[in-house]
């Protein structure tokens, strides 16, 4: 428990000099496994991010070149 508590500290030690003001996430990070665990988590998260990212930026092209195409008003 006390590596868990130390191994939390540190990483709100580094996000908070990342990100200023906000707090950090909790993470489960306790052992090696529950480390793993939580990687697997944010990656798939990320993965998801990153995914509705490329949609909105595909949906501003195209409202971007549909407007651009348009006649004016």
């Amino acid at each position: 428990a006390a590596a868990g508590e130390a191994a939390r500290a540190e990483f709100a030690r580094h996000w908070q000099a990342e990100f200023p003001g906000e707090p950090a996430p909790r993470m489960e990070l306790g052992s090696v496994r529950a480390m793993e665990r939580e990687l697997e988590r944010c990656r798939r998260h990320l993965r998801r991010l990153q995914r509705a990212l490329a949609e909105e930026r595909f949906k501003v092209g195209y409202l971007e070149a549909a407007l651009a195409r348009a006649p004016p008003p």
